[in-house]
């Protein structure tokens, strides 16, 4: 498994219109996030869905589903889907455009990651944004019965998400910005 998706991931940063394509899913998939996020309120006494609220604390999980409507709980479900592919598009995006510079600016670098299989540390974000989507609907879904660990581990899990997420984020922009000095001052080189 991890080596498919490690052969996805320098597929894509190989390929533009493969790119392309993961953009427009990744992008499509946030913005529907988003709309949805913007009509939740309306049907849940305010809240926003749980994972558009960064300083969430597992004491909050339970007073919020309380506000919950039939209609937030459709529209979360809803949100949930869409929240199963925004993850993977995105950590794609981040593994593929790491990738791509570590490719052409560290090619060593590049070489040590494929040959281990570590491109997809990339995507580990990921993996906790589907566990934080897992323990929000088990709640929502449970409630009125109440599991004291499932908010720990919605909370536990959006913390691990947006540690890796930035953190891979940081990475990515740093290799991009790292290739685009060694390819200007290659290009400036290459005119004198």
């Amino acid at each position: 498994m991890l080596n498919r998706l490690q052969n996805l991931v320098i597929r894509t940063s190989r390929t533009w219109w493969l790119y392309l394509g993961v953009v427009v899913l990744f992008a499509g998939s946030l913005l529907s996030l988003l709309r949805i996020g913007e009509m939740f309120p309306a049907h849940a006494g305010g809240n926003q869905p749980f994972d558009l609220q960064n300083g969430l604390s597992a004491a909050e999980v339970y007073p919020q589903i309380a506000t919950y409507t039939e209609a937030a709980r459709n529209l979360y479900h809803v949100f949930t889907l869409i929240d199963y592919a925004f993850p993977f598009f995105a950590g794609l995006f981040i593994a593929a455009t790491a990738a791509f510079a570590l490719r052409n600016s560290l090619p060593e670098w590049y070489a040590v990651l494929t040959a281990r299989k570590l491109l997809p540390v990339f995507m580990v974000g990921t993996v906790f944004d589907w566990l934080e989507n897992i323990a929000a609907l088990s709640a929502i879904s449970l409630y009125p019965a109440k599991t004291g660990w499932l908010p720990v581990l919605l909370v536990l899990a959006k913390k691990l998400k947006l540690a890796c997420v930035m953190t891979g984020q940081l990475a990515m922009l740093l290799l991009l910005v790292y290739a685009a000095g060694n390819w200007l001052a290659a290009t400036f080189r290459l005119r004198r």
